[in-house]
């Protein structure tokens, strides 16, 4: 028997959660299927910036002070330090502080919100094939969703994506970046550790983090293969480096990270792509979160206004995008390879002249309040 909905949206984490709010609290039926059973374990280094922080209170009425209340928000920090292997490269003041969220509690928050504004949430409902043509979706529990759109919000491994016919596989292979972390007790960390901290120069397009939380400490590296290099291996230098004690790779948790392969027009049929799906991703940092939560804002929004007026919701939604995030896509991506070649070529000591040159513009970036094509100031449409 197939369900029928006016949108079936794959996939429960923040893309799926903002495009299911967004329609079920217009009045419309919506479906979100997830593989998983909330609250999962979600690899991320969980930090919000201001743009994030803006998107939740205009979509979810969230603040940091209500996503605190609640242990989402776990830890926060106004400070920032970036490093090279050969010491301290700058660090400074925020304009804004940084808010880092445990996604089990947060991605489960905002999916119950969906739910509470009506969608019906289906987990462990693992997707294993789309018709993006006809909103046909099925599962491997011979369950059939059927929607007048689908939204596929189903991460980087995306199904829903490989069922496309005009998506660049190559490319999205090739800027697909390996991501490995490892969450420590903060009493195996070498010494106390309050604000986040980058570290470059040691992979030629990729970058290492150590983000601090309440109770624990996040250690990851990701970046683009080169040369078929061991990530395992570049990751046990980089924790040796750290003066953290020999880890069990067994306790190593990979993940992919789109790093440049965004979609620019992530739409076919009747079907639209939102976060990691549509690789919307920003490829400097590989900020994840807000471009998931507003891509979904979009994809949800234009899907109601689509069935509530009977027309097609794709080119409102390929014209937010265009409007506002592959601006900032762009502008990052020629960004990100500006910098990394500036350090291959004349060091790391190139990115410390290059942000004390300019820190609170660059700074206001990171967070949104400026945007990544020529630090003018950003204003976004929420």
């Amino acid at each position: 028997m197939t369900k029928k909905y006016d949108a079936i949206i794959c996939g429960g984490s923040l893309a799926g959660s903002a495009a299911g709010f967004s329609l079920a609290r217009q009045g419309f039926r919506v479906a979100i299927l997830d593989r998983a059973e909330f609250p999962r374990k979600k690899l991320c280094g969980g930090l919000l910036t201001w743009k994030s922080v803006k998107l939740l209170k205009h979509l979810f009425g969230e603040t940091p002070d209500s996503l605190a209340d609640i242990d989402a928000i776990n830890h926060t920090s106004d400070r920032y330090a970036i490093h090279s292997f050969s010491g301290l490269l700058t660090k400074g003041l925020m304009p804004y502080s940084f808010h880092f969220v445990d996604r089990k509690i947060f991605d489960q928050h905002l999916l119950y919100k969906a739910q509470n504004a009506g969608a019906d949430i289906f987990q462990n409902m693992q997707i294993t094939s789309s018709d993006p043509m006809h909103g046909v979706v099925t599962c491997t529990s011979g369950d059939t969703f059927s929607g007048r759109f689908i939204i596929g919000a189903d991460g980087a491994n995306s199904v829903v994506r490989r069922s496309f016919p005009h998506i660049d596989r190559e490319r999205m292979r090739k800027f697909m970046a390996p991501t490995i972390e490892i969450h420590l007790d903060k009493n195996q960390f070498p010494r106390p550790i309050d604000d986040p901290e980058l570290y470059i120069g040691f992979m030629e397009a990729g970058y290492g983090w150590v983000f601090p939380n309440r109770d624990k400490i996040i250690v990851g590296i990701c970046g683009l293969k080169h040369k078929n290099a061991n990530f395992s291996s570049l990751f046990k230098n980089f924790l040796n480096f750290l003066d953290i004690k020999s880890q069990n790779s067994s306790d190593f948790q990979g993940h992919p990270l789109p790093y440049g392969n965004y979609l620019e027009t992530p739409t076919h049929g009747v079907t639209l792509l939102a976060g990691d799906a549509g690789g919307l991703v920003e490829p400097l940092f590989g900020e994840g979160i807000f471009f998931a939560l507003c891509s979904g804002m979009y994809a949800g929004e234009s899907v109601a206004h689509g069935l509530a007026t009977n027309t097609d919701p794709i080119p409102l939604y390929t014209q937010r995008l265009h409007q506002q995030i592959i601006p900032e896509l762009k502008g990052a991506d020629r960004l990100r390879w500006l910098l990394f070649r500036s350090v291959k070529l004349f060091g790391p000591r190139t990115l410390r002249w290059f942000v004390n040159a300019a820190n609170s513009p660059l700074a206001e970036m990171v967070h949104g309040m400026r945007s990544y094509s020529l630090l003018r100031k950003k204003h976004w449409d929420f």
